[in-house]
């Protein structure tokens, strides 16, 4: 994989000052689908009022869409073919000029709400104002839906995320285009842990440090700290979306082969229903909470699940701390060097609050160059467009 690395970065280097399009690739595999669309489709997709303040507000630029299949390994370290969708203006003709966004998107269910298959991202709005917007799909859905997704592993979901971004470089090459080698990264829930995840993999990767200047992190309303997290869930014996924690579990179990026993991590009928109700793909996380029709997790998890001396609980915890950036407060294996900025609701029934202000301290300690913005009395679903809101106010103002 190095060896890949080297030479798409060197070819991609050389044909960076010719005018003729690349058409050589070493993560780009095809392009499935491109179409152009406006504010008011992206509104639409994304399940927003196109009459409302903010939209009347954004100019109304045409947006290329395009979804791709690439190369990457999945958390086994096996080449596997993923996807994701690129967005940038139709009139621009310099992708240099305000730089590329990284967006990651937050926990999904059904497959056909992931990038490459709506053809929307909440990101995508910053596409009217000239950015690039490159958003993965993870592994588990879209080219992947019949892999298990490793929510929440560390390096499965960097690794994705840096690799759909060389993608992206040879699809612009691959029109005569160059974008930008400064990366802003900004990702909500699932997102906002994500894009710590992407950070953590650059920068401790020698070979992906080149590939990319990372301009600053927005990380929004994500679990940092998976112990703090999961600990915070079971003391409360409440999630007011409770599928996120078999959603962990599974999403670890793959991720870091730990080939747990289901019948002593999940209660009925999560346990007989959980492969339709999740790893089918079919359903959205609020349809699935709905069948679940329960929030405390003693009626959701089975007893062992509790037992922090049961053999299974025990290789589950210690992949929690594994794939934790950070554990009780202080930073693993990694302080980040690019500028971070922790957003968080206070209110938040999800994903604790507690756990983004550990990692704060934590970072702050560390002498990262990291700030936490507080996003008062308000719940993490509807904190979502706070969040969007303070990303658009500080790279555009």
């Amino acid at each position: 994989m190095k060896k890949t690395l080297f030479y798409c970065l060197l070819i991609i280097g050389l044909y960076s000052c010719k005018k003729e399009p690349l058409n050589e690739f070493f993560f780009l595999v095809s392009v499935e689908k491109s179409e152009v669309i406006d504010k008011y489709m992206l509104a639409e997709r994304l399940k927003q009022n196109p009459n409302s303040t903010l939209y009347k507000a954004l100019p109304n630029k045409k947006i290329r869409v395009v979804s791709i299949i690439y190369n990457t390994v999945d958390p086994k370290g096996n080449p596997i073919l993923a996807s994701g969708a690129i967005f940038y203006p139709v009139t621009d003709v310099n992708y240099e000029r305000l730089g590329t966004i990284l967006g990651l998107h937050f926990t999904l269910g059904a497959n056909y709400e992931a990038p490459s298959q709506k053809m929307a991202v909440t990101e995508g709005l910053f596409t009217l104002f000239g950015y690039v917007v490159v958003a993965p799909d993870y592994i588990g859905y879209g080219a992947t839906k019949g892999e298990t997704h490793p929510y929440y592993d560390v390096v499965s979901t960097g690794q994705v995320s840096a690799d759909m971004l060389l993608a992206a470089k040879e699809y612009f090459a691959s029109i005569s285009r160059k974008v930008a080698h400064k990366v802003t990264v900004m990702g909500y829930s699932q997102g906002g842990q994500a894009s710590l995840c992407f950070l953590r993999f650059v920068e401790t990767n020698p070979e992906y440090q080149d590939a990319f200047v990372i301009d600053q992190v927005f990380a929004g309303g994500g679990a940092y700290d998976l112990i703090k997290s999961y600990d915070t869930f079971v003391l409360k014996d409440y999630s007011s979306q409770p599928v996120t924690i078999p959603l962990l579990v599974l999403g670890i179990d793959y991720g870091e082969n730990l080939d747990l026993d289901m019948k002593k991590m999940f209660k009925e009928p999560l346990y007989s229903k959980y492969k339709e109700w999740i790893l089918s793909k079919n359903h959205t996380t609020d349809e699935v909470t709905a069948m679940m029709n329960e929030t405390k997790l003693t009626n959701i998890m089975a007893p062992e699940a509790f037992d922090r001396t049961n053999p299974n609980t025990v290789k589950f915890l210690k992949a929690l701390e594994k794939n934790s950036l950070i554990v009780y407060g202080k930073i693993t294996n990694w302080k980040p060097r690019a500028k971070v900025t922790l957003l968080h609701a206070t209110k938040d029934t999800i994903v604790p609050y507690e756990n983004t202000d550990s990692a704060y301290k934590a970072f702050l300690m560390a002498g990262c160059d990291v700030m936490k913005v507080d996003i008062p009395n308000k719940d993490h679903k509807e904190a979502g467009q706070d969040f969007y809101t303070y990303c658009m106010l500080h790279l555009l103002i």
